[in-house]
């Protein structure tokens, strides 16, 4: 239930050497599993997730904290789960906190909460929160929490009422023990939905969300990204709202920017006709850029190789090289394969927000289907790590991925990008697979300098028999083929140009 790719270098910079990546899925023998936040340190990975947890005979829903180290070997794994209680940790943040322990935030059926972990995962404590509306209406959820100096500040979205079904935004003020300093709403007259919040020098707090009336209309679609600041008592400061008219996705994710500005992961649609009743909203991925007087600056549409109905980016952080910003999205194929692929894809824009390299990751199995990120960070060695899930059958398996600080995870893959080609690339067509011998999945990249518009695989066992073959029209993705059904032994990887092959490599196949 693992696959585990070691990659160390020798040089003097830290930044981009002895840098480790790995791919690891696992769902530590619960149904379901999903790894919803990551905190990266010097020494370990902490990560939280959701469980439903069968070994009682009655499905409980709770919270699973784990620790990973540096490798991705697992440390420590503990549930949270009540007799009378579902918590639930969805992607709303994870922090080291003053006293040593850490902090996450996460929802119950009808309340959300602030809870502390020990960082072995014992549970220090768990303050709970209900709708600002209670009695009139329950629903409330929690979306991000961000720390400042002297505590935290938690945001969701609530409804009014059962009558009225547009979500508004909630931010709650607390202290380091979870007690309310203020509580404040914010929303009008449409949808508004948070999705992420970055904590000011002054204490203020910038909400990243989504104006829309996605959710009671079928057509004529508004969808704006929304961006506001609060100062530190819960007044607005100032708003920044994407072009009416135009269809604009969630601010997902903010970053700051040297410059005062914010850089900010979204999406760019267009309403597309289904019949005459239903419309829906088909989107790409945009990051953009404001100033530091919250005006617009920039804006870029990275299309994918993909055909998908919602590629738009769901994380961006600031490169680790300190020459643009990293983003992650998911996408779907289903034209040039001939059937539907699942994968995602890293792209780095410039400051300027020029396109840099893009890293795309497609899994080819009727098994691992729907990798899906729900946090992405830097890491202390300079590199990146995804934390989320994927279906394995009627399961769902916690997923985690580590790249290096050129988004690879098999090593070298930016060998590809352009005029950086090394000899070695230029000297004609390859297959690098890493790791070799594998346990749980064969891991490949075609490398060529030559302009190539699909590539054609094929599989064979030692014995010549045909195991897989598949075609895909994005011939410089990075593949992933589950191998752990297979018998440990020699196989041998092939790619096919117009009946010919033209690259052959072998793999291991080994059991642990």
């Amino acid at each position: 239930m693992k696959n585990l790719f070691l990659f160390f270098l020798t040089c003097s910079n830290l930044a981009i050497c002895q840098q480790i990546t790995f791919n690891i899925q696992s769902n530590f023998g619960y149904k379901d599993l999903y790894l919803t936040n990551i905190l990266p340190t010097d020494s370990c990975y902490y990560v939280t997730g959701v469980i439903t947890d069968t070994t009682n005979q009655q499905g409980q829903t709770g919270s699973l904290f784990l620790k990973f180290n540096l490798i991705g070997d697992t440390l420590n794994t503990k549930k949270l789960i009540l007799p009378s209680k579902n918590y639930y940790n969805w992607n709303t943040g994870l922090f080291t906190t003053p006293d040593s322990n850490l902090a996450t935030a996460g929802e119950t059926p009808d309340k959300i909460f602030f809870m502390k972990y020990t960082p072995e995962g014992d549970t220090v404590f768990i303050r709970e929160y209900i709708n600002p509306n209670y009695p009139l209406e329950n629903f409330i959820t929690a979306n991000s929490l961000s720390q400042y100096e002297n505590g935290y500040y938690l945001s969701g979205i609530y409804l009014l009422s059962q009558d009225v079904v547009q979500p508004n935004i909630v931010v709650l003020k607390l202290d380091e023990q979870g007690n309310i300093v203020h509580q404040k709403t914010y929303g009008g007259d449409m949808t508004e939905l948070v999705g992420s919040t970055l904590v000011e020098p002054d204490g203020g707090l910038i909400v990243g969300a989504w104006r829309t009336n996605y959710n009671y209309v079928l057509k004529g679609f508004k969808s704006r990204a929304y961006i506001f600041k609060v100062d530190s008592l819960g007044a607005v400061q100032w708003e920044y709202q994407s072009p009416s008219g135009q269809l604009w996705d969630m601010a997902k994710s903010m970053v700051k920017t040297p410059d005062g500005g914010l850089v900010v992961a979204s999406g760019r649609g267009i309403e597309h006709v289904v019949n005459v009743d239903i419309n829906i909203q088909l989107w790409q991925g945009y990051i953009f850029k404001l100033n530091a007087n919250h005006q617009f600056v920039w804006g870029r549409e990275l299309r994918g190789t993909r055909h998908a109905g919602r590629p738009a980016f769901a994380k961006v952080v600031a490169a680790t090289d300190a020459t643009g910003y990293v983003a992650y999205g998911r996408l779907g194929e289903d034209v040039s394969t001939g059937s539907e692929v699942q994968g995602s894809w890293f792209v780095k824009v410039s400051n300027q927000g020029d396109s840099l390299w893009a890293r795309y990751y497609s899994v080819f199995d009727g098994h691992l289907r729907s990798p899906t990120p729900e946090d992405f960070k830097a890491t202390p060695d300079g590199g990146y790590i995804v934390s989320g899930h994927t279906q394995e059958g009627l399961e769902t398996w916690g997923w985690l991925m580590k790249l290096d600080s050129f988004g690879c995870l098999i090593p070298g893959c930016n060998a590809n990008d352009g005029p950086n080609a090394t000899k070695e690339e230029q000297a004609g067509i390859r297959l690098a697979i890493y790791p070799n011998p594998t346990t749980d999945f064969l891991n490949f990249e075609l490398r060529t300098p030559q302009p190539l518009q699909k590539a054609s695989f094929r599989i064979y066992d030692a014995n010549g028999k045909l195991l897989k073959e598949f075609a895909s029209g994005s011939p410089k993705d990075t593949f992933i083929v589950p191998v752990r059904d297979w018998a440990a032994g020699v196989y041998y990887l092939q790619y096919v140009d117009a009946g010919e092959v033209r690259a052959v490599e072998r793999f291991v196949v080994v059991k642990k």
